[in-house]
């Protein structure tokens, strides 16, 4: 049988040590939940490797040193936290600054979507681990799905022991072993994400993914 582990290591050579140990340790997790069958491990993999920059990424990267790079990312008619020029000064090289600009309470809107109620929390609760979570309150839900106190404890979602267990969770709250049998991208995409954002990128994942599974498993 492919194990994770052998897929991580061909197709996400450079995946940070965290990752390959959450990887490494979680074959039994996976297993338990029916993430095992081909189809379903090279769909899981496609979501978190996408997120992630093919497990290279632990959390969202806030450090900006040109404006342009961090106006075309964040700046007005770019993103809801329209961020104007004469902020931006500010804001390069200063990640926490920028996270509470964006998701945090220098963002209304966007705070009281995520739940981030308290001054740090854009900072505290930015993106991270294998799905990129973010908000007060998508950790808080993680913490009841998977009984991790990510809420209270929010680098636990990187930590190699608890890392795996909010994409496995996410994963089978949304019922997405059904919708990987069914070979269905888009349903997973949406599910997982709220949308369909980077969908053809993730199907060249996925067709990568699966051309190594199949060589792995004849190679056995």
């Amino acid at each position: 049988m492919v194990t994770i582990s052998a897929l991580i290591a061909r197709v996400a050579p450079d995946a940070v040590p965290v990752y390959v140990r959450a990887f490494a340790a979680g074959d039994a997790l996976l297993r338990a939940h029916g993430i095992n069958q081909p189809l379903r491990l090279a769909h899981f993999l496609t979501q978190v490797l996408h997120a992630t920059g093919r497990g290279t990424m632990l959390f969202e990267f806030l450090y900006f040193t040109a404006p342009a790079r961090l106006l075309a990312r964040f700046g007005e008619g770019n993103h809801v936290a329209a961020i104007r020029a004469e902020e931006v000064a500010g804001l390069l090289r200063n990640e926490r600054g920028l996270a509470e600009r964006v998701y945090g309470l220098g963002n209304p809107a966007m705070a009281r979507e995520l739940g981030n109620s308290e001054p740090g929390d854009g900072w505290r609760y930015r993106g991270g681990g294998l799905l990129q979570t973010s908000g007060r309150a998508n950790f808080r839900r993680l913490s009841g799905l998977a009984g991790v106190d990510y809420e209270a404890n929010p680098d636990l979602i990187v930590d190699r022991a608890y890392a795996l267990l909010p994409a496995v969770q996410a994963w089978c709250n949304g019922g997405l072993n059904i919708a990987a049998d069914r070979n269905d991208i888009v349903a997973i995409t949406r599910t997982l994400t709220g949308g369909l954002n980077g969908l053809a990128e993730r199907r060249d994942l996925f067709g990568e993914i699966r051309a190594v599974a199949d060589t792995l498993a004849l190679a056995a």
